[in-house]
């Protein structure tokens, strides 16, 4: 599973495992319970080393 790292929004710096085709989109949506919250991606991509292993960057969209 491809990992995310959460900039800005509810999730700030968080790191997820997602299923990839929760990634097919060009945005990322988060529902709830615990947060709302819709991510992009960066352009370009950028990919970050977390604990984890490395992580593709989505920006909160405002």
């Amino acid at each position: 599973m491809p990992l995310v790292f959460h900039w800005g929004g509810p999730r700030d710096q968080q790191v997820a495992d997602l299923p990839a085709d929760m990634l097919a989109s060009a945005v990322l949506v988060y529902d709830g319970p615990r947060w709302l919250g819709v991510y992009e991606r960066t352009d370009p991509v950028q990919v970050v080393r977390s604990d984890r292993g490395p992580a593709e960057v989505w920006v909160v969209k405002e």
